[in-house]
């Protein structure tokens, strides 16, 4: 009678901090959330300024460079040194030589009006097969050439800015060119776009890839690429519809799987246009750190809050373990009477003892278990044998996926059910440890031999299956045992339970282990 009064006490005493560090740890992940989801809409502001800041400056950069390519030429085309056709051809490139360093071009060249480019030390060479001399020559107008592979070596890539010789009489008596090297577009495209994670297209003429520091192929066409991506708001033919008429413009897209902006803008004095894209990678990770420090110190501020609750609940325990402690007494003091007749105070009991056992399983709670544990072991008769058992159900997530979480309370169920007959027949106390876990605390047992043999029962009446209407529930579980030996409290044995259940774990579960000290 006395075990089975112990049991039937209620909910509401066990009060546990783990569902304050649940909903903590729930309000923590939202606040995180929507921090990193405001870094987000953050991300995808930066990405516009990040493609537009990295096409300016791009953009600024090389038409300024031809830009100053075209005013040397057409400067130096002004002076009767370089037009009139009467003079050497070479003291023109001798004077061109001297130029060409020092405003960092790769050449300064002179062609006469057969179209034969002059340079010194080498023989005369006809450009009359290039196409941009053909149309300089015919349309008197300055070209600015798309790169092209050209040099001694005819594998040089540069792009060539030429303008028109033209004498008093208005007629064209020869040009004059300068190969811009092509690293140095090359460079500025890095550099302007490096700066922002921003990636940059110089496109051609023709629409082909020039240079790009996203490694887009060289000479493929940019449209070939961009018909591979998912575009938003247009069409790669409407986006070369708008490239051709020189309309600068932007876009969203999707590629390879990532959100992108690109913006695009027409070269100065050219027929090129810069295509510069921002993904949300790149803008996202830059404000990662910030975001991640914000997050630190969020879940920092979460732990600090957790720990005045956690102290203020265990003042309010106080006064809690004072009500046990009560019900503790009352309880000895009707039990010790040798004629109990008054079932009245057996109802007060089990009205009173309300929240001190497990709503589901019947057992007590983890803390009125270690109360009552530690205060039944340091009573026990040493001249039986007292044992630890930690019991851990294998396979509740594979029932609460199978049968659903109502399956999952049929066996745990069960196992409350079979531990308390043995919590009643070895005089012990059983309480619920955590989700799958119980604890079980037996003083009466004789010997080892006795030990051993209800730990095979215990093995035998975990391995079956529970009949819940038309369903079989398997149920399973390991079991941990540490036993008493002189010196030793509760908090030890439950640790060295702990540690043969471990082992059990590790070699097939489904069966027991006793911990050797």
């Amino acid at each position: 009678m006395r075990r089975k009064d112990k049991k039937k006490k209620g909910d509401q005493w066990g009060i546990s901090f783990s569902p304050i560090i649940r909903y903590s740890l729930v309000f923590c992940i939202l606040v995180v959330a929507i921090i990193f989801l405001g870094g987000g809409v953050l991300s995808v502001s930066r990405m516009k300024s990040d493609a537009e800041a990295s096409l300016h400056s791009s953009q600024a950069q090389i038409s300024q460079r031809v830009n100053e390519a075209i005013q040397l030429l057409e400067s130096l085309a002004g002076f009767p040194d370089y037009y009139d056709p009467g003079l050497p051809a070479i003291d023109k490139v001798k004077r061109l030589d001297q130029m060409s360093p020092y405003f960092g071009f790769m050449m300064l060249c002179y062609v006469d009006e057969n179209i034969i480019v002059y340079s010194d030390g080498d023989e005369p060479a006809s450009l009359a097969s290039r196409d941009y001399m053909q149309r300089l020559f015919s349309t008197g107008q300055r070209q600015v050439t798309d790169s092209f592979a050209a040099g001694a070596d005819g594998t040089t890539l540069n792009y060539t800015v030429a303008v028109p010789l033209i004498d008093r009489q208005g007629s064209i008596t020869g040009a004059l060119f300068s190969a811009i090297y092509f690293d140095e577009a090359v460079q500025i495209l890095e550099e302007s776009a490096g700066n922002l994670d921003a990636d940059a297209t110089l496109i051609g003429t023709r629409g082909q890839i020039m240079s790009s520091t996203a490694g887009l192929p060289y000479g493929d066409s940019v449209m070939d690429v961009l018909r591979d991506d998912i575009l938003f708001g247009t069409t790669s033919d409407e986006l070369e519809e708008l490239l051709l008429a020189a309309h600068p413009g932007d876009y969203w897209s999707i590629q390879n799987g990532s959100l992108c902006y690109t913006t695009y803008q027409r070269v100065d004095n050219t027929n090129w246009d810069i295509l510069c894209t921002v993904s949300f990678g790149s803008a996202f990770s830059q404000i990662l750190p910030s975001l991640a420090m914000v997050a630190l110190l969020t879940a920092f501020a979460c732990v600090v809050l957790m720990m005045f609750v956690r102290n203020y609940i265990a003042k309010q325990m106080l006064v809690v373990d004072m009500l046990v402690h009560s019900m503790e007494e009352l309880e000895k003091r009707i039990y010790q009477n040798e004629s109990p007749e008054n079932v009245d105070f057996k109802e007060i009991l089990r009205l009173t003892g309300e929240g001190l056992s497990d709503s589901l399983t019947g057992v007590v709670t983890r803390s009125v278990f270690l109360n009552k544990a530690e205060a039944q072991l340091k009573n026990a008769d040493r001249n039986m044998v007292q044992a630890l058992f930690f019991v851990d159900m294998d396979n509740l997530k594979y029932i609460n996926d199978t049968c659903g979480h109502e399956g999952g309370d049929i066996a745990l169920k069960s196992i409350g059910y079979i531990l308390r007959e043995y919590e009643k027949k070895y005089d012990g106390v059983v309480g619920r440890y955590g989700g799958d876990e119980f604890l079980m605390l037996l003083t009466g047992l004789d010997d080892r031999k006795e030990l051993n043999d209800v730990l095979d029962g215990l093995v035998l009446r975990f391995q079956s299956k529970i009949q819940s209407g038309d369903r079989n529930i398997p149920v399973q579980c390991s079991i941990g045992v540490s036993i008493y030996e002189p010196g030793m409290d509760l908090e030890r044995m439950v640790l060295d339970a702990d540690e043969a259940l471990y082992h059990v774990k590790q070699n097939g579960k489904g069966y027991y282990h006793i911990h050797q000290n």
